[in-house]
């Protein structure tokens, strides 16, 4: 190879390294090589279910309010831990009381009592299970519940990421090839391997606000989330 090619290789091999590709062709100590990234994806089917529920109480005066809240926020407890949702897996998100006004052009501003407000976030690990949780814990509180909503989760993602982490790989091997076949090179050995991201288990999807009406029981619809990995490999030239 002249030093005339070799230069425009290495000029290339700079302009990839800015797009996440490195091409190394060379002379003084640069191995020779080319690095690509690539992403995979898998599409997977949420397993989990993230509930926020309110427990919320109008009274007097906030010492009743909260007493009120109390009792009401036991209940939905109760039927949290009956319906086999663990300790673990309910908590408070906040608990808080303040004054309530209505304003009126008669009367303006008057106070109409304190409102006891507390906010559980429940992980339902069984996603079938969503429906008649939802159902549970609103026959236990009653109209002081408010369901907030109804979040599609994926608690397990280890197989969507082994998928995931295949596509990626497959991907990263097509696009070196595709350069060294412009470059009129081969691929020789694999130099190294790279995880740049990938999933953790319990990530939170898109909403959910997809409640069947006509059922006793709700039916939280759960779609399909996607897993992404990305990679950095590098292979020698042949």
């Amino acid at each position: 190879m002249s030093k005339i090619s070799i230069a425009t290789v290495v000029v290339g091999a700079l302009f990839l390294a800015g797009c996440g590709e490195t091409v190394n062709i060379g002379e003084n100590g640069v191995a020779q090589g080319i690095t690509v990234q690539a992403t995979g994806t898998a599409d997977v089917v949420p397993d989990a279910v993230r509930l926020s529920l309110s427990v919320s109480v109008m009274a007097d005066t906030s010492e009743t309010a909260l007493s009120r809240v109390a009792i009401s926020a036991d209940a939905v407890r109760a039927a949290l831990l009956k319906a086999g949702i663990d300790d673990a897996d309910i908590a408070t998100q906040t608990l808080a009381v303040n004054p309530e006004y209505t304003y009126t052009d008669a009367e303006g501003q008057k106070l109409i009592g304190y409102r006891a407000t507390q906010v559980f976030d429940v992980l339902v690990r069984d996603a079938e299970n969503a429906g008649p949780v939802v159902d549970a814990v609103v026959r236990a509180g009653g109209d002081a519940v408010a369901v907030n909503s109804t979040t599609p989760v994926v608690d397990d993602a280890t197989d969507g990421a082994t998928a995931a982490r295949q596509d990626a790989v497959e991907k990263a091997r097509a696009k070196a090839e595709e350069y060294a076949k412009l470059l009129g090179v081969e691929l020789g050995d694999l130099v190294f391997l790279t995880e740049l991201s990938a999933p953790t288990n319990i990530f939170v999807g898109a909403k959910s606000d997809a409640v069947s009406s006509e059922s006793a029981t709700p039916v939280v619809d759960l779609g399909t989330q996607e897993i992404t990995v990305t990679v950095e490999v590098r292979w020698q030239l042949g």
